[in-house]
């Protein structure tokens, strides 16, 4: 995992010990400092590592729904089959609004108006957010 593809708030998984931790800084091409903290994000330890020791975390189901993601089914008219999505929605008032998420075998696809974003950790996840506006603190543990 690239030092330069992390942003500050990030989660990552430091190999070693197989912990997630919270990006705070890149210190260099080849270093980033991490926070490892507990489940009420209190920080209980910094680091600075090698990227090598730095992998993603894999986005899941699970992730997803512990986030505020909730799981729908959505029938098409054309074929009449049945596809399950996750959405995120901040205002409950406009229900048709927020993220949207469409499993893709390992992965999940963001459909923009533009072109389809895969997303297969949380990292991309978090900047997937951040682009749409939306600055969340992800729940990991």
């Amino acid at each position: 995992m690239k030092a330069t593809g992390l942003m500050i708030g990030d989660w990552v998984n430091y190999s070693i010990l197989n912990l997630n931790a919270k990006v705070f800084s890149t210190l260099g091409n080849h270093t980033i400092g991490i926070q490892f903290v507990d489940n009420n994000n209190k920080v209980e330890a910094i680091h600075g590592l090698l990227e090598e020791t730095i992998n993603p975390i894999p986005l899941t189901e699970e992730i997803l729904v512990k986030n505020g993601f909730e799981k729908r089914i959505h029938t098409s008219l054309s074929n009449n089959e049945d596809y399950r999505y996750y959405q995120w929605n901040p205002t409950p008032e406009y229900p048709d609004e927020g993220v949207w998420l469409w499993p893709n075998g390992d992965s999940y696809t963001y459909n923009s108006r533009i072109s389809d974003i895969k997303i297969n950790s949380v990292h991309q996840l978090q900047h997937l957010l951040r682009l749409c506006g939306v600055e969340k603190e992800l729940v990991i543990d």
